[in-house]
C-alpha cells in the first residue's frame, strides 16, 4: 500500500485528488492539507511514501514545503502537481530535490502511474507538458551530452545531485575545492547548461545517482 499525503489550496481539487488516489486499491491517502501551515501540522506518524504538492500555496510553495516534510519523513518522495510549465521552474524544482513534476491537466491514470513510479524511485515528468518543458527537464542535454562527461565528471555530478557542497565533494574525492570548482565549470560547458543548479537538475532527471 502506497501511503500518500496531498496538499492543494483549492478544496475541490484537494477533494478530487484525495478521492481519485483513495479509489486505487494500492494507495491510501493518509493526510490532506490546504496550505503549508496545515501540512506542517499533520501528525508525525503518518510516514507517507509520496507527497503530492501544489506548487503555489497561499503561505508558501510546494517545493519548500516538500523539503520541510522530507526532514520529518526522510524516505518520502515529492511530486509537484501544478499548471506551471516553464522549463526553468521544472529544472529548479528538480535541482532542489523534487522527485517528479506533473501538470494538472494530466489524465487521472497518468497521475496514479506517476505516484506508483515515483514511490519506486523513478523521476516522472508529465506527458502533458509542453515540448519545451519536457526537453528542458527530461532530455536536455541529451544522452550524447551526458556521454561527454568522463568518469570523474560523473562522480562529481552524482555527489552534487546528492546535495553535497563543493567542500564536501572535495573532501569525499580527496581533491582541492578549487579543483572541484574548475571541474564543475568545465562540466557546465560539456552539458550545455549555464549554472550548477541546471547541471544538478539534468543529473536528477537522468537518474544519474541511481546508476552510479
Amino acid at each position: 500500500m502506497i501511503r500518500v499525503v496531498v496538499v492543494d489550496d483549492h478544496p475541490v481539487v484537494l477533494a478530487g485528488l484525495s478521492a481519485l488516489i483513495s479509489a486505487d486499491p494500492a494507495m491510501e491517502v493518509v493526510g490532506a492539507a490546504g496550505d503549508v501551515a496545515a501540512a506542517l501540522d499533520l501528525p508525525d506518524d503518518l510516514n507517507p511514501d509520496v507527497c503530492v504538492l501544489d506548487l503555489h500555496l497561499p503561505d508558501g510553495d510546494g517545493v519548500g514545503l516538500g523539503l520541510r516534510l522530507r526532514e520529518r519523513w526522510p524516505a518520502t518522495k515529492l511530486i509537484i502537481l501544478t499548471m506551471t510549465r516553464e522549463p526553468v521552474t521544472v529544472l529548479r524544482a528538480l535541482a532542489e530535490g523534487v522527485d517528479s513534476y506533473l501538470l494538472k491537466d494530466a489524465p487521472p491514470d497518468e497521475l496514479l502511474g506517476a505516484i506508483r513510479a515515483t514511490s519506486a524511485g523513478s523521476v516522472v515528468l508529465s506527458a502533458g507538458a509542453s515540448a519545451s518543458v519536457r526537453i528542458a527537464a527530461s532530455s536536455v542535454p541529451d544522452t550524447d551530452a551526458l556521454a561527454r562527461l568522463d568518469a570523474r565528471d560523473r562522480e562529481i555530478l552524482v555527489l552534487l545531485v546528492q546535495g553535497l557542497s563543493t567542500q564536501q565533494v572535495a573532501a569525499r574525492l580527496f581533491l582541492a575545492p578549487k579543483t572541484i570548482r574548475n571541474r564543475v565549470s568545465e562540466m557546465l560547458g560539456k552539458l550545455g547548461v549555464a549554472t550548477r543548479e541546471d547541471a544538478v537538475a539534468v543529473g536528477r532527471a537522468a537518474g544519474l545517482s541511481r546508476r552510479a
